[in-house]
């Protein structure tokens, strides 16, 4: 059995990719369950999902009393192997079965804690890989998985579009996903009459400053800030174009989830899309931080049907093919099965 750890407070992108982790692995032919903080958001997603997990205190890496916890839910469940997502849970979990069980982690950001054991590093992104052996993980220890999406049943197939055309974009309102300069961008869209509306789903600190900009340009009848949303396939089955434009990534997992949707995309040109996109095939690229260059883009997406149809068709057909919980399901199991076995978890890869 794995057990696979996480113990944020919050709830976002990467506790999604968590629980689908518990979900995915089972399809492959290995049984897992989590292991998550008391009480939190990710308690109640889990629970809502059916997911077999345990939950614990978890105040500090280095608390006794969590430590001790951690230690009581390894000896009762006996996994083969512990997953970890995150800092936090990495370092808990190393405190508490030392190199006694081979831990796997999964990094999402530049910082890894090389001095806690570990049997192998998961990253979403081939751009992350690069860095953790700059930094001095070996290659052989590292192995790039992407995220998973679920598959709507029903992908959109009306690329018709409505009137003005909906623009839709997901994400925490954070400086570093760019919607500022969305922002930016339909107010040039406005000025040239181009006949569109946005709604950008997802809270976070930003939101403020996000909404005195839209009041300030007038733009409060073309953009809304909609709130967090769990129904992400509804909310992107309702748009025309998808925006990505942020100024960082790892392997975000609202483009994944708008290629599932089928809905033509315009992403920004960075590390993390561009390993999964592919310019004028599955997406429009422009560069970051530009709102003219993404106002364009939008602009000639709004005016081409065939243009929309065939980067929809052609994301969700990536989406299928390399993408989809079983698929993704296999790469992890065959990764996890290569360090049970004693092999580096690269290995055939």
């Amino acid at each position: 059995m794995i057990l696979n750890c996480m113990l944020g407070t919050g709830y976002g992108g990467l506790e999604k990719l968590f629980l689908d982790e518990i979900e995915m692995l089972p399809l492959a032919g290995l049984a897992a369950r989590g292991l998550v903080r008391r009480k939190s958001p990710l308690a109640r997603y889990a629970r809502d999902r059916g997911l077999a997990f345990d939950e614990m205190m978890a105040l500090s890496d280095w608390d006794p009393l969590s430590i001790a916890g951690a230690r009581r839910i390894v000896h009762q469940r006996a996994p083969q192997l512990v997953m970890c997502v995150g800092r936090k849970a990495h370092r808990l979990l190393g405190r508490s079965i030392g190199a006694r069980i081979p831990i796997v982690t999964m990094v999402q950001k530049r910082r890894f804690d090389h001095d806690f054991p570990y049997a192998g590093v998961l990253v979403a992104a081939e751009h992350r890989r690069r860095t953790l052996i700059e930094d001095g993980v070996p290659a052989q220890d590292i192995i790039v998985i992407p995220n998973a999406v679920r598959l709507p049943q029903h992908p959109k197939e009306d690329y018709r579009g409505h009137s003005p055309a909906k623009i839709v974009a997901l994400g925490r309102l954070h400086e570093k996903k760019g919607f500022g300069v969305l922002i930016d961008a339909m107010r040039l869209l406005a000025a040239r009459s181009v006949d569109c509306a946005c709604v950008i789903a997802g809270d976070g600190p930003e939101r403020g400053k996000l909404q005195s900009q839209i009041d300030r340009e007038r733009l409060a009848s073309r953009i809304f800030l909609s709130g967090w949303t769990d129904n992400v396939a509804d909310f992107l089955a309702g748009g025309d174009i998808f925006v990505l434009p942020s100024f960082q990534e790892d392997l975000p997992l609202a483009v994944l989830d708008a290629m599932a949707s089928g809905i033509p995309i315009v992403a920004s040109d960075i590390d993390g899309p561009n390993e999964l996109l592919m310019d004028g095939e599955t997406a429009l690229f422009v560069p970051s931080h530009d709102p003219v260059a993404l106002a364009d883009a939008l602009a000639r997406i709004v005016a081409d049907t065939a243009l929309r149809e065939k980067l929809g068709r052609g994301a969700r057909a990536a989406a299928e093919r390399s993408y989809s919980f079983e698929a993704i399901g296999r790469r992890l199991a065959l990764a996890l099965q290569n360090v049970l076995e004693g092999r580096p978890i690269s290995s055939g890869a």
